[in-house]
């Protein structure tokens, strides 16, 4: 495995690419290391924090790898 280099910020990101990079620091997973478990494109992780919206199959991938999984739940309704 790589050395762990602190991440950088993700605060544009869409919600989801925020906690999956926030999960990725929390278990020193670097990006380059994230791409090759997920089978995703080094580049692709990388402007999923400023350029680009991932696919959901790609994100799932990168949760699974953290051991993580994408679940829909009901939204509570606001009355």
């Amino acid at each position: 495995m790589r050395q762990f280099r602190r991440l950088p910020d993700a605060s544009a990101a869409h919600p989801l690419v925020r906690r999956l990079f926030s999960e990725m620091s929390r278990q020193q997973i670097g990006v380059l290391d994230m791409a090759e478990r997920a089978g995703i494109g080094e580049h692709t992780l990388k402007n999923w924090r400023t350029r680009s919206t991932p696919k959901i199959d790609s994100l799932e991938a990168c949760f699974n790898v953290l051991g993580m999984t994408l679940t829909p739940v009901r939204r509570k309704d606001d009355g």
